[in-house]
């Protein structure tokens, strides 16, 4: 059986503090009566920058993320060093002057050795370096924020969807035919649809893209399927595209009996209710659309 790191004591032992009251001390006392390493070093300076078990003291967290980094090479070390530094709470930062030790331009740098280790952090660091990357008045290179969040995205849901907003602007609403950027777009929405279930506008873009076959075939069912989705994860938009859907289905299957043409005008009328039911209630937090009455 292998031995539970520090790092993932701190991680069990946090998912539980709301229910005691004294497990942020006991946190810091585990943490702090640890053997030394640079493990503990970054754990002492997240505690103290985070006032877990302990009153918030930035300087010495500083003091710590300095050691853990540049004397052990700690992942965790790097990124408290590089969110110190965006955030301005580096000791020379606060005082201000001329002479800064570090200042905003080295939350880079630090955040990209925190995403060079695989460790817990390394998501962190990946998220912020996508978002300045993609960000024209930051970093201006989108291209290395794509690298840095398709790092992480087939597991993280954020990153997943903030690679889906980059393709999605990209390619709609004005829609652009590049294959590469429409295969693009339908992997990283499918992976933040999948990644994060109650997310009604991946579910929702995701049938979008199913009913226009944009990158990936088309597929009626597939988008009845996520546009469903998204409306019982309270979208209203889910609703009326099924109508949508039907109404188009009716128009084009000349096949359809007498009897379907009349199920399809029935659902399509219950899935407009159900869109205008919905979009009414939507600023109301106790809706469930799953109890509404057809």
């Amino acid at each position: 059986m292998t031995k539970e790191s520090l790092t993932d004591t701190f991680l069990r032992m946090l998912e539980n503090r709301d229910s005691n009251p004294a497990i942020p001390q006991q946190i810091f006392k585990i943490i702090n009566d640890a053997p030394d390493s640079s493990e503990r070093d970054g754990l002492i300076a997240l505690l103290l920058h985070e006032g877990i078990g302990v009153p918030v003291d930035l300087d010495k967290s500083f003091g710590y993320a300095e050691k853990a980094a540049f004397e052990g090479g700690e992942a965790l070390g790097y990124y408290i060093l590089g969110y110190m530094c965006d955030n301005a709470e580096t000791p020379d930062q606060a005082e201000g002057g001329p002479r800064q030790k570090y200042d905003h331009y080295d939350a880079e740098r630090f955040y990209e050795k925190c995403a060079e280790k695989d460790s817990h952090w390394k998501k962190y660091a990946c998220n912020w370096l996508g978002d300045y990357f993609l960000n024209m008045a930051r970093g201006g290179d989108p291209e290395v924020g794509i690298e840095y969040l398709e790092q992480i995205a087939e597991e993280d849901a954020e990153a997943a969807e903030k690679l889906s907003d980059y393709y999605w602007d990209i390619v709609m609403p004005d829609y652009i035919d590049d294959t590469e950027r429409t295969e693009a777009l339908f992997r990283w929405t499918k992976t933040a649809a999948r990644l994060d279930e109650e997310d009604e506008e991946y579910l929702y873009r995701l049938g979008w893209l199913y009913a226009d076959g944009i990158g990936c075939g088309k597929s009626f069912w597939l988008a009845l399927k996520y546009f469903g989705e998204a409306y019982f994860a309270g979208d209203w938009r889910g609703a009326e595209s099924i109508a949508n859907l039907l109404e188009e289905q009716l128009d084009e299957d000349h096949n359809l009996t007498p009897e379907e043409k009349t199920e399809f005008r029935t659902d399509i009328q219950k899935w407009r209710r159900r869109a205008e039911a919905l979009k009414a209630e939507s600023d109301t937090e106790d809706y469930d659309p799953s109890i509404e009455e057809d």
